[in-house]
Parts: C-alpha cells; sequence; structure tokens
C-alpha cells in the first residue's frame, strides 16, 4: 500500500487515512461521483493506482452498481459523494441493501456545522439520514490537528466490521470539511509530530485494528435437536430460498440428494433453472393452482434453507396447512412474512448442509411425496410444448426461451415485477447452472441496469439480464456503465408499453381508471437510447430472432440491448390458458391415479 503520506493538508491527510484503512480492512473497491465538496475523498482514491474504483454521474446508479458488486464478491464495496441531495440518491440502494444484506460502506462529504441550517449552498441534514436502514452511522468531524489521527483509522475498522456482521448490511460515514478542497499546501495545518501515533500502521500494510467477524453454527444440543427432528420425518418438504455462493448451492443440492424430501427449489437458489436435483419440483407454483394438489399434498414439516421466495402461491399454501416450519438462515433477521416460522436457526448455510447431508444417509428413508416430481415433469413437458407452438414472443417464452440458452459462462440477473417470477414459474429445469441475482430485498424497480452492470464486473462473467420497460426507464441514467471496461451485459427490455403485473391484480378489472393510472402507457421504444450511449441495439418479435441475436451477443464480448415488445393484456391471457392447460392436464393425471 503506497504510504499516505507526506499530505498537502489535514483534509487530505484525514481522507488519505480513511481510504487506506477501509481498503486494509477489505473494502474491494469504491464507488465515486463527481461534487465538490468530497475532494479530499476522490482524490485520496486516485492517488493509490492499485485501488479499484468506477466514476459515475449519478448517485443512484452507483449505488445499485456497487450493491451488486458486494454482493456478488461477499466484500463490502463503499460509495463516496459530494454533499446535499447527492447523498439522498443513495437512498434506494441503501434501502436494498439492509434488506438484503449487503455490505457497503457510505461516505459522503458534508458542509461543517456553521454552513447547516442558515441557508449555505448544497448543504442539508445528513447526519442519521438514511434512519435504520444502516447498521452503523457516524460523523467525523472536520479535520483538526487536536484529534488524533487513530480516530480515522478506528471509524474505518468500525464500518466494515459492522457492515460485514450478521446481519450484514450499509453503514454511513459522513464527513465534514472546511475548505480547502483541494490539494493544496497549507502552512503548519498538519503539525510536526502528529502522525506519531500511527507509525506502527504507516510501517506496515495491515489495519489499524484488527477486527474478527464472529462464527456462527450449531451447538452440539442444537445439533441433536435437529437430528432427532428430521430423523423421525415421514412427510418432509425441502424449500431453498435465495442462495448467493456456489459453494451454498452444492452443499444445498448434495443435502437435498441425501433427504430424498420433494425440493421446492427458488429461482434465485441456483438449484431451478439448472443443477437439477433427483427430487426437484421446480413448477411447484403452478401445481398449487390444482386444487387436487392442494388436497393431497399436505407436508408435515418443511425445512427452509437460505432467503425468502418469490412464490406468493407456497406462502399461501404453507399458511394454510401451518407444518411444522424450520428455517435456516446465515443472519438473525425475521425473515418470516407468513409468521409461520417454529424452528429458526442462524447458522453458515454450507456448513449446516455438510454436517447434515451424511447424517440423513444413514436414516431410513420414508418415500414420500416423490409423485410430484413426476407431475413437475409432466409440467414441463407442458410448457415446452406450449412455448413452441408460440410463433411470437412473449414474456413466457422469453422467460422459457433464456433460461433454456444461457450458456454456462453467464449468469442470470431477474428485473422485480414479472421477470422474475416468469422465470420462477416457467424457466427451464434443463438450462446450466449459475447464479441468478434479484434485488429482492425491497423489490423495486429502480437500479436494475446499474445493478447488471455490477454484478457483471464483480462476476468477471457475462450477465444476462432480463427487465421491464418501466424499470429501464427509471434507470435511463445507468446505461453508460453497460460500456464500462469489464462489464458484458446482454440486456432484455421487455417492453410492454407500461406496468404489465398490473393487469394480474384486481385494480385491472376497472378500465375507467386502470390504463391511466396503473398502466400508464408511455410509447417510448430504447433505440434512440442505445445510440444515444452507443450500445449495439435489436428489436426482436420471433423466438428465432431472439436467439440469432442473443447468441452473436454472447460471442461478441460487449454489452447489448435486445428490446422485445408485448402486450399487456394479451400476455394476461396467455398466462391464464397455459395455466388452464396445466390444470386439465394435471387433473387428468390425477383422475388417473385415482382409479
Amino acid at each position: 500500500m503506497t504510504s499516505v503520506i507526506p499530505s498537502p493538508n489535514m483534509n487530505h491527510l484525514w481522507a488519505k487515512l480513511l481510504v487506506e484503512e477501509l481498503v486494509r480492512n477489505g473494502v474491494c473497491g469504491f464507488c465515486i461521483s463527481p461534487g465538490s465538496r468530497s475532494t479530499p475523498l476522490a482524490l485520496a482514491v486516485s492517488d493509490q493506482k492499485e485501488i479499484i474504483h468506477h466514476i459515475h454521474v449519478d448517485e443512484r446508479g452507483m449505488g445499485f452498481y456497487a450493491l451488486n458488486w458486494a454482493k456478488a464478491t461477499g466484500k463490502p464495496t463503499a460509495l463516496i459523494c459530494t454533499s446535499g441531495t447527492a447523498v439522498a440518491n443513495y437512498f434506494p440502494s441503501v434501502v436494498e441493501a439492509s434488506l438484503s444484506r449487503v455490505p457497503l460502506i457510505i461516505i459522503t462529504a458534508d458542509r461543517p456545522p456553521e454552513l447547516l441550517q442558515c441557508g449555505a449552498n448544497q448543504a442539508i441534514e445528513q447526519i442519521n439520514i438514511f434512519g435504520t436502514y444502516v447498521r452503523w452511522s457516524f460523523t467525523l468531524p472536520c479535520p483538526d490537528s487536536d484529534i488524533t489521527p487513530t480516530v480515522v483509522l478506528t471509524t474505518a475498522g468500525q464500518a466494515v466490521y459492522r457492515a460485514c456482521r450478521a446481519p450484514a448490511g450499509p453503514v454511513h460515514i459522513n464527513c465534514m470539511f472546511r475548505e480547502p478542497l483541494e490539494p493544496i499546501e497549507v502552512e503548519g495545518d498538519i503539525p510536526q509530530n502528529y502522525t506519531q501515533p500511527i507509525e506502527f500502521w504507516l510501517a506496515n500494510k495491515k489495519p489499524f485494528t484488527r477486527w474478527n467477524l464472529p462464527e456462527s453454527r450449531l451447538t452440539t444440543e442444537q445439533e441433536i435437536f435437529v437430528l432427532d427432528k428430521i430423523e423421525t420425518v415421514r412427510e418432509g418438504l425441502l424449500v431453498i430460498g435465495e442462495l448467493r455462493r456456489e459453494k451454498e448451492i452444492r452443499s444445498a443440492y448434495h443435502l437435498a440428494q441425501s433427504l430424498h424430501w420433494p425440493v421446492f427449489p427458488d429461482v434465485t437458489s441456483g438449484l431451478r433453472l439448472g443443477n437439477k436435483t433427483d427430487f426437484s419440483v421446480p413448477y411447484y407454483d403452478q401445481m398449487l393452482l390444482v386444487p387436487e394438489f392442494l388436497e393431497e399434498f399436505n407436508p408435515k414439516f418443511v425445512l427452509h434453507l437460505g432467503g425468502t421466495i418469490t412464490s406468493k402461491r407456497l406462502l399461501e399454501f404453507l399458511e394454510r396447512n401451518r407444518p411444522e416450519y424450520m428455517l435456516v438462515t446465515d443472519h438473525p433477521l425475521r425473515t418470516d412474512p407468513i409468521h409461520r416460522v417454529t424452528y429458526r436457526f442462524e447458522t453458515d448455510l454450507s456448513s449446516f448442509c455438510s454436517w447434515l447431508a451424511p447424517a440423513m444417509r444413514r436414516r431410513d428413508v420414508y418415500p414420500w411425496g416423490l409423485e410430484t416430481v413426476e407431475w413437475s415433469q409432466k409440467i414441463d413437458t407442458i410448457i415446452d410444448k406450449w412455448a413452441e407452438s408460440q410463433e411470437f414472443l412473449n414474456e413466457i417464452t422469453i422467460a422459457r426461451f433464456i433460461s433454456q440458452w444461457k450458456p454456462i459462462e453467464s449468469d442470470l440477473f431477474l428485473g422485480n415485477s414479472m421477470p422474475i417470477r416468469d422465470a420462477d414459474m416457467y424457466g427451464s429445469i434443463h438450462g446450466t447452472n449459475g447464479l441468478v441475482f434479484a434485488n429482492r430485498g425491497a423489490s423495486g424497480i429502480d437500479g436494475t441496469i446499474a445493478s447488471s452492470a455490477g454484478f457483471s464486473f464483480a462476476r468477471k462473467r457475462i450477465i444476462t439480464a432480463i427487465i421491464g420497460d418501466l424499470s429501464a426507464l427509471h434507470d435511463l441514467n445507468s446505461f453508460p456503465l453497460l460500456s464500462q471496461k469489464g462489464v458484458h451485459v446482454i440486456l432484455i427490455i421487455i417492453n410492454n408499453n407500461g406496468g404489465g403485473i398490473f393487469s394480474f391484480l384486481p385494480i385491472s378489472a376497472y378500465p375507467e381508471t386502470f390504463e391511466k393510472y396503473f398502466g400508464m402507457p408511455h410509447g417510448y421504444h430504447f433505440d434512440c437510447i442505445a445510440k444515444m450511449f452507443d450500445i449495439d441495439f435489436s428489436v426482436v418479435h420471433k423466438p428465432d430472432e431472439l436467439k440469432k441475436n442473443y447468441q452473436n451477443a454472447l460471442k461478441k464480448g460487449v454489452s447489448k440491448i435486445i428490446e422485445v415488445a408485448t402486450n399487456r393484456s394479451e400476455n394476461l391471457k396467455l398466462h391464464k390458458d397455459l395455466q388452464s392447460i396445466i390444470k386439465k392436464e394435471l387433473k387428468k393425471e390425477f383422475k388417473k391415479n385415482n382409479h
């Protein structure tokens, strides 16, 4: 690490101390939005050439870029912005980071106290601006030679520790600066012996304070309890929610193989669109539409691994049936929207699965519910046949075909509203492995383009992103991020000229207000936007056109936008038609089995 001294003035010395100690504590990169008050912080990053950093004009997009960079690596990223409303533009990404437990270090430059609440330019109340959505916040006063430099170093260390300790999440360091902000020499600003308390730190590359994250493992008594519970279960169900690490996905796979229970994998689990277990029931959401299935399938015990699940129908099913419900996650937050969890364990997921799987292989197996695997396979055939019969692309077939065509070297990012739901309901189980990311903490539609770009940079992989038109319009400022070095995103924009998901809600039965206030038709297309930002662009209408453009984009190594126009009312009808076919065919199966 480059020496942080000499520095021209105290502002720049404190900024350099802060940045270097963040890096020493494991911050993997910095995302900077330009501004004047943050000059010392930005220059502290730029002075150290080995620090990975990105610059983008829009704080909201930069926040989501950093969020998915951190989510993909598991390491904290830092955000730097100037004072005023620039800070407020981080709020959506801070909320998402908080709810999805992603370590972010928010560093905001601030005006000095004498410029607050007096009408000074670009001065707002920034202390505690993010409220309860940050794990920790601290305001560093204006740099002062009467304050020991160790304060800056321990602030940085505490910030990283609090961001990474479960539940991981954002922290906020608010940095007040008086002028001068530029790197000009200020005689006598830094006393001669000011850095003496940190001489040992300057002489090495280690953090000032070595923070040790606690490990979360089950106690012997807890292991005995879990074994006693699960070994006696005859009618069990394994639900797998969001998993973010390949190691977690592999260990969950091996546990599923050992349990011999039906497996309901969420689309973000890494076990839904590929990596199929022998007991996978990928189309459980559609099976829950069939009354006969609801009558027959009645698990007495649920083991839920990982994060939340996308399917509302599954949540409603579990709420009605009230099985014993064991949730195993790596954080202490109450992720229990139906308030049905009866046993809750906070532990490392990979370790839990790796410990439990061998024990399950030694127990007596009670075959139960395995007919659900066959029913799910039947639905897979139905969807395949239906999709192949469609002459033009629709929102179901986009999810279906992309999940089949996505190569092993590409991960998937799914926008909220319909893209993630369609992939969860109709994505192919025969697709390739890979991580599937979505911003499901707050489930907003903002920051999706920036998110996919940050995901791509962090993973050093092609990201196939499927988002809606409103999400794209919401994040127009982030299109330039697709052209950044190290970013390769194939962005598929489903343009249904408004809010397609609202067509599925009861409000759509009120046409006199629905279209104006909920459908929100805009009439925009994205060819001119792509041209403005010099991004390759295509419009497709048919499956073979999508396949050709998608596969060409995979080979080129640069980002591309593919727009697919769909119709909202037709999309609703197609969903209902396919679900009617599925229900009809499954009812035949039940009738056949009962005779």
